[in-house]
């Protein structure tokens, strides 16, 4: 007897005969694969359709400044990654943005792709510390929390040492390359002057008579170009004259240059930033400075010093911020909702008081869009200030910034002795790490409110 019809005799019915492999030839494609491709497909087309909406409504150095930071932010997480690697973690993720998964792949052990919350990126290392469970017990030597304090340290810091490679290159290339005012981040003053662009002129003032229109730029004096008169800018120059001096005004206007003789008057109290009744043109001006690149070789040997007095300034502006008199700045700023003081009429000056702020990624990508207005180094500078802001900030010593990271490390291997490895407990930690995400959230939601509200203008 056949089992067949051994199976029949006894109403057993035979096994039926085996499935094609799912997804290949001759057998019908997993519907989970197919909406997981599906998924990633619309999720990729509609990250490019907002960039082409972007590009099309509001210009094309919109998207390319989103690409630039979308790059600063890979390489940050490129640091963690590589460094991770370099000293044998295990690594399982490698994502930009956060939230529902739209498009990965996998490569070895880690899984690389992009979420839909464009807010950041991050890396997944295994067993970062206490609290971390791990799959498998045979990953343990390669968690984080295994590893000696050197290989520790490294790799939490490589994030802000990124930053700070970034803002190296960024720096060299803007003025070595291609120039930016005084060819120094930290005195800009300290180069030529090349024009005073005039923004506004005062009504029935000297300006006004003389045929001063907004737009002008001021390149020369009296037949002196603006550059004699060292670093002065045009309302010093204007004090060292009297009431009723007449001076001639060399202003390139639509690509022409033309003079316009004007006979200085008397400052109105209404115009304010003098004293009324002193000398008086009656326009608004800013300062304009040579971009003359520098050349990479004088780049690379000034950019040390140009880093080191920016991260000074850097630090301390992050140290007033959070004193408390910086901090109340901030919670009244907010409470008006950014509106500046008003400013006084006249020709003293344009634009108020910014206050206080912090800049959210709307308001860096349309600080940025303004900057390009004056030239690719102005742009590259403007990058190199968010970098080198973005490695300090990052490296505050308070969980979940990488500082702290790099803090729980310093401090476990103080407790640590030769025979006896100390770790942190992070349970205990967490309420604080709590209140420090809080704290970022806030931030992060008040800094978006004012550059919606009253956008910084340069």
């Amino acid at each position: 007897m056949t089992q067949t019809d051994r199976a029949d005799d006894e109403g057993v019915p035979p096994p039926p005969p085996p499935p094609a492999p799912s997804g290949g030839p001759g057998g019908p494609p997993r519907p989970e694969l197919v909406d997981e491709k599906t998924a990633g497909r619309l999720g990729l087309a509609a990250i490019v359709g907002l960039l082409l909406v972007l590009g099309v409504a509001a210009g094309w150095i919109y998207v390319w400044i989103v690409l630039g930071i979308v790059v600063m932010i890979f390489l940050h997480e490129l640091g963690h990654f590589a460094t991770a690697k370099w000293t044998g973690m295990k690594v399982t993720e490698f994502f930009i943005s956060f939230g529902p998964k739209i498009w990965s792949f996998r490569r070895g052990e880690t899984e690389y792709g992009l979420k839909a919350i464009p807010a950041g990126a991050y890396v997944r290392i295994v067993g970062m510390n206490n609290l971390d469970e791990i799959d498998d017990p045979a990953d343990e030597p390669r968690t984080y929390r295994q590893q000696s304090f050197p290989k520790r340290l490294l790799v939490v810091s490589a994030g802000s040492i990124m930053h700070m490679v970034q803002a190296w290159v960024l720096l060299v290339l803007a003025i070595g390359v291609f120039g930016i005012p005084g060819g120094s981040v930290t005195d800009p003053d300290s180069g030529d002057i090349e024009a005073f662009p005039v923004a506004a002129v005062v009504a029935d003032s000297a300006a006004e008579r003389a045929g001063f229109e907004d737009g002008d730029r001021i390149v020369a004096i009296d037949g002196e170009p603006v550059s004699a008169y060292g670093g002065d800018d045009l309302a010093d120059i204007i004090r060292t004259h009297d009431v009723g001096d007449e001076l001639t005004f060399t202003v390139e206007r639509d690509g022409r240059e033309r003079d316009l003789r004007a006979e200085l008057g008397e400052r109105p109290a209404s115009a304010g930033g003098g004293e009324p009744g002193s000398v008086f043109l009656g326009v608004s001006s800013s300062t304009v400075y040579d971009n003359d690149a520098i050349g990479l070789g004088e780049a690379i040997v000034r950019s040390p010093g140009e880093m080191g007095g920016f991260i000074r300034e850097s630090v301390a502006a992050i140290v007033g911020f959070f004193s408390p008199s910086g901090l109340e700045n901030y919670a009244e700023n907010v409470t008006r909702g950014g509106e500046d003081e008003p400013a006084p009429s006249g020709g003293g000056g344009t634009g108020g008081d910014e206050g206080n702020r912090m800049v959210s990624i709307v308001g860096a990508v349309r600080l940025a869009a303004d900057v390009s207005d004056q030239g690719i180094g102005a742009l590259l500078v403007f990058f190199f200030g968010i970098n080198v802001f973005i490695g300090l900030f990052n490296m505050l010593p308070l969980l979940p910034l990488d500082g702290g990271h790099a803090a729980v490390a310093i401090y476990e291997r103080i407790r640590s002795r030769r025979n006896r490895r100390y770790q942190v407990d992070m349970a205990k930690l967490m309420p604080l790490t709590y209140a420090v995400v809080l704290v970022l959230v806030v931030l992060g939601a008040t800094a978006l409110y004012l550059d919606i509200v009253n956008p910084i203008n340069l």
